[in-house]
């Protein structure tokens, strides 16, 4: 009991420092998120001050499901559907090309063996984009530019934790002396990934037809709304169960439930409920999530590190790695495509190349290696890095360079 009122009084506490910075940030014209991050680094100077950790289970067991599926929910098929050439590009041979650039630079200059090269890289593939996208609709930013950033972002968290799986799984079986060759630890990996990957697809298209053929039979907005809460944590479950990806089984649902479901199966004012609910849930888990992200990118414990020269080798080179990959692959993007109307790739290519922030998933990723892995803790600190890089450099900046970038307004404006 006592540690159950304990935690309770935490949270409190974190509610309401977040609150705090949340309207100092308001004042200050800056994203909440940025200013969470910031405050929780201060926080992690002051050893025992909050006992709460970013563990990988509160991730991806607590954070997770409910913020994918809000961000599912409530995207628009429509401009997901109108702009899925360019988003199938990122996701698809742009990840792929990504996990290549990055792996690459850390097997040649940090020294990092091929196994822990490519897991490094799944590990920082999946992009965090809520700090930017609340800057997006703060400053009007054009909406097909926003859904492309968005789609990026519903759809890699889940190929990315696919191939996470896959190179974890290789570096495991390299520690347990596994007599397998070359090709038969690739072919494993592929099973692996498909397992990964395929079941999620499949358990999340199932998961989502099925609940949303279930609230057309209830006509009442609380029982629709606690069908989706079960609906998120549920197909979450489900797919860890079958070892598949849950955060790809719950992207699907989500936009299953949010497109057809919403329309097909709920009264208007059920969706102004629902979207209320899941509303003021993301608010609440987004500002627990960064503040909680500040306070784990804790710098002491690894300044006095006796590897000290080796992690700060490894995270710069992971740093350059990851902005280099990123540029190279938005460059690769097509400057016109015809077949989507007013696509001005030329123009937001900078912006898409800049807002590929790294966040909470690649925390909790890394936070899940096993202890066994060799150099886990050059792993931690490189993807600490980048997270903190990308959060406060590339964050902090995106406001300045949105009102000087030409182009990325809406048009009506």
């Amino acid at each position: 009991m006592t540690d159950i009122v304990t935690n309770i009084r935490i949270l409190t506490i974190l509610l309401l420092i977040a609150l705090i910075v949340i309207l100092i940030s308001r004042r200050l014209a800056v994203p909440y998120t940025l200013g969470l991050v910031i405050v929780g680094l201060i926080i992690s100077f002051f050893t025992g001050f909050i006992q709460l950790r970013l563990t990988p289970d509160l991730v991806l067991f607590v954070f997770l499901p409910a913020l994918l599926f809000e961000g599912a929910w409530s995207s628009s098929i429509q401009l997901f559907h109108k702009n899925w050439f360019v988003i199938f590009l990122l996701v698809g041979p742009g990840l792929l090309l990504e996990l290549v650039l990055i792996a690459t630079p850390l097997h040649f200059i940090a020294g990092l063996d091929w196994g822990n090269s490519f897991l490094l890289s799944a590990i920082l593939s999946p992009t965090d984009p809520i700090a930017v996208l609340g800057l997006f609709r703060q400053l009007h930013v054009n909406s097909q530019l926003s859904a492309i950033i968005e789609g990026e972002s519903l759809f890699n968290d889940g190929i990315a934790g696919s191939f996470y799986q896959v190179f974890l799984a290789l570096v495991l079986a390299s520690l347990s002396n596994s007599h397998l060759t070359g090709i038969q630890a690739w072919l494993q990996g592929f099973m692996v990934f498909l397992e990964q990957f395929g079941g999620g697809l499949l358990v999340g298209g199932i998961s989502g037809f099925l609940v949303s053929r279930f609230v057309r039979h209830l006509d009442e907005s609380l029982l629709e709304t606690t069908v989706t809460i079960v609906a998120a944590y549920g197909t979450y479950l489900l797919a860890e169960a079958f070892h598949s990806s849950g955060i790809l089984a719950v992207v699907i649902a989500g936009l299953i439930v949010g497109s057809y479901g919403r329309t097909q199966s709920m009264t208007e004012h059920t969706q102004e409920t629902v979207d209320n609910f899941w509303s003021v849930i993301a608010f609440v888990a987004n500002a627990l999530l960064f503040l909680l992200v500040g306070v784990q990118l804790n710098p002491i414990h690894f300044l006095q590190s006796v590897n000290l020269s080796s992690l700060l080798i490894t995270a710069g080179s992971t740093i350059v790695a990851v902005l280099l990959a990123r540029l190279i692959v938005v460059l690769l993007l097509p400057r016109h495509l015809q077949r989507i109307p007013n696509l001005r790739l030329h123009s937001w290519r900078f912006l898409i190349f800049w807002s590929g922030l790294r966040g909470a998933l690649s925390l909790a990723l890394v936070l899940a290696v096993p202890f066994n892995v060799p150099r886990r803790e050059e792993l931690v600190f490189a993807t600490y890095g980048v997270v903190l890089f990308t959060l406060l450099v590339q964050g902090l900046s995106l406001r300045l360079i949105l009102k000087r970038l030409p182009g990325v307004k809406e048009t009506s404006e």
